[in-house]
């Protein structure tokens, strides 16, 4: 982590940044074997202190590392609710937004098509956010309008987008060298539903409509979820039961008239016998929606 450079979090409602993780261990590791090499090499008597320096040096960013993986991240600045449905027709949705840090932050809020390294000058999205940057106090609450350009949008299916938070702390006026302060900023990510008119049926209709299906192949058990309905299916847990075992995945979306097949490697059930799949949805207002079906492992 280089000295007063943000570091970027990228935070989404029930997922994280895998990669992030692999790029922070993999220095880890690089950082011990820097400091193994330092302390197993032969050098002057001269040099003995410097190298005992270079090591420790290493194995502490190495440890600031691993600490830094063991720590949960959490957005400071919380939306009122985890989605937004923007129904079709309208132009204007406003949400609050809570500062729950114990210090002042800058916010900056767009709207995009959810890639988490993505910057608001790249959006294409049709939407403005008002104010886009922002100053809120500690324990501050804010209003923020999400205005839709009316640009045209599939009229068959939901539309998805995300609405990003990005938060910038503020450093202590205490602060005694802030050159060498680390920043720490935070990005959250919720999503924005644009549903338009004129569905065949309402959301609530969503869990009974979906499909589920095992096959079996290669020695490997896989599950198939069909969406057949115009409605994005947010998940937030999948329980299968078979061959006496259960297993809990935790897939986050199905997009509109569409299928996802997941692997089930941890179970083992022969052909024809059949499964038993619970299954958590999360509705318009963030609600978990749970139901269960039995579904036939086919060859």
């Amino acid at each position: 982590m280089r000295s007063a450079t943000p570091r970027r979090l990228p935070v989404r409602s029930g997922s994280s940044s895998g990669a992030c993780g692999c790029r922070a261990r993999a220095q880890i590791r690089r950082h011990l074997a820097g400091a193994l090499r330092i302390l197993i090499a032969r050098r002057p008597a001269a040099n003995a202190l410097r190298s005992l320096r270079l090591a420790g040096l290493a194995l502490a960013r190495a440890a600031l590392l691993a600490v830094s993986l063991s720590l949960p991240a959490h957005a400071g600045v919380t939306p009122e609710t985890s989605r937004v449905i923007f129904p079709s027709g309208e132009t204007e949705q406003s949400l609050q937004v809570f500062n729950v840090n114990t210090y002042p932050v800058l916010v900056q809020a767009w709207i995009d098509d959810g890639h988490v390294e993505g910057t608001p000058q790249e959006s294409t999205a049709p939407f403005v956010t008002l104010p886009p940057i922002f100053r809120m106090a500690a324990g501050d609450q804010k209003s923020l309008r999400i205005i839709h350009s009316g640009a045209k949008l599939p009229s068959d299916r939901e539309s998805l987008f995300w609405l990003n938070l990005y938060e910038i702390p503020g450093l202590p006026k205490s602060e005694p060298d802030k050159a060498q302060a680390v920043m720490v900023t935070m990005r959250t990510q919720i999503k924005v539903f644009v549903r338009p008119a004129g569905l065949p049926y309402g959301a609530p209709e969503l869990p009974k409509r979906l499909t589920f299906s095992l096959a079996k192949g290669a020695g490997k058990l896989t599950l198939r979820i069909g969406n057949p309905t115009p409605y994005y299916a947010s998940f937030s847990a999948i329980l299968v039961k078979a061959g006496g075992r259960s297993q809990q995945i935790t897939p986050d979306m199905v997009a509109p008239l569409s299928t996802s097949t997941l692997e089930l490697g941890q179970l083992d059930a022969p052909a024809g016998e059949n499964a038993d799949v619970q299954f958590a949805l999360i509705d318009d207002e963030g609600n978990p929606v749970v139901d269960s079906v039995k579904a036939t492992i086919e060859p």
